[in-house]
């Protein structure tokens, strides 16, 4: 249950608008570098790419229950066992390709501003 909320945790925080640029932050490289209006798309970019990988996260934790599930209750039936397999092979596929896909995004936003 508490993994549930704390999954949304990135999500809620990403939206409280703190500026890290204010207070101890000021002298910071990041903000000395930065002008008005730059990385405003970045900042977008990324915030969804978060919350799509937190979608998937949780869909695919919700399909592997599934698939857990579907494995429990097919009582030795071969074909409903390989289509509880394949449930939690391909949740688990999706979650590995989004989690390389938004490190894919974020190589390319770190490196190519």
């Amino acid at each position: 249950m508490i993994g549930m909320f704390s999954a949304f945790a990135p999500v809620v925080s990403a939206g409280n608008g703190i500026d890290i640029c204010a207070g101890d932050g000021s002298g910071s490289v990041y903000c000395n570098n930065k002008s008005d209006g730059e990385g405003k798309v970045n900042g977008i970019i990324g915030s969804i790419v978060q919350v799509l990988l937190t979608a998937v996260g949780v869909i695919s934790v919700i399909m592997i229950v599934i698939g857990g599930i579907m494995f429990a209750t097919s009582s030795g039936d071969a074909q409903k066992t390989a289509k509880a397999r394949n449930t939690i092979l391909y949740a688990v596929i999706g979650l590995v390709v989004s989690i390389f896909a938004a490190a894919i995004v974020n190589f390319a936003f770190s490196n190519f501003k």
